[in-house]
């Protein structure tokens, strides 16, 4: 995983669209998702009234537009709490870094896009494990070398479970039916917009230093 500096887009677009920043988003999020958690556990009815259906939204049930964000991770009570430490975890490290507008936008790029290929292919989504991801993957790619906690217990590099996740999603990727796939390329996109150029970037300077001491070599 790599460093990213910012686009030039992205300090264009705080400049004129600060006032969408959400400081602590973290709170936000996390909250949403311990509420989701307590009516899962008291009903598991719930994960189906909160999951993003085009047809139920359609059908008059809007909050849909915003509960799919409070689906459980895990039905499990110690997993749940550890996914909400985590995910507090990932999100201040990204805020910390990128501040509020940045890591607003980001998180709002990942909403619209799951909410536009929903709609658009009537597609149901009833788990939110990838929008968590594309939020580890950014704090992976600004921290690689950061240690984490694993289960609170075994310390690992952000790098090593970046690279796992990233693992994980090509397997689903690769035994998925092509709208799974589709959904796959889509809400990992914004993960690929903010980061995407200066991967590229540093695989070019890879590239330029191997080909000049290739030459040397000659």
């Amino acid at each position: 995983m790599f460093n990213a500096q910012d686009p030039r887009w992205i300090r264009t677009l705080e400049r004129k669209l600060g006032w969408l920043a959400i400081p602590n988003l973290a709170i936000i999020l996390v909250t949403l998702q311990a509420m989701g958690s307590l009516f899962a556990f008291m009903d598991p009815i719930w994960v189906e009234r909160f999951a993003l259906i085009p047809e139920a939204v359609y059908g008059g049930q809007y909050w849909r537009l915003v509960t799919f964000l409070a689906l459980p991770l895990s039905m499990s009570p110690i997993w749940v709490l550890f996914s909400l430490w985590f995910m507090y975890f990932v999100v201040n490290t990204i805020e910390n870094e990128w501040g509020a507008f940045k890591t607003t936008f980001y998180v709002l790029v990942s909403i619209v896009l799951t909410l536009a290929f929903s709609f658009t292919f009537n597609y149901p989504v009833t788990q939110i494990k990838g929008f968590q991801s594309t939020l580890f993957l950014a704090a992976a790619a600004l921290y690689p070398e950061m240690e984490v906690q694993l289960f609170l217990i075994l310390p690992v590099k952000m790098k090593w479970l970046a690279w796992v996740t990233l693992a994980m999603v090509f397997y689903d990727f690769a035994v998925g039916d092509w709208l799974s796939r589709l959904y796959l390329v889509a809400i990992y996109s914004n993960y690929f917009l903010f980061f995407g150029p200066a991967q590229i970037y540093r695989l070019k300077q890879i590239y330029r230093k191997w080909d000049y001491q290739s030459k040397l070599r000659k």
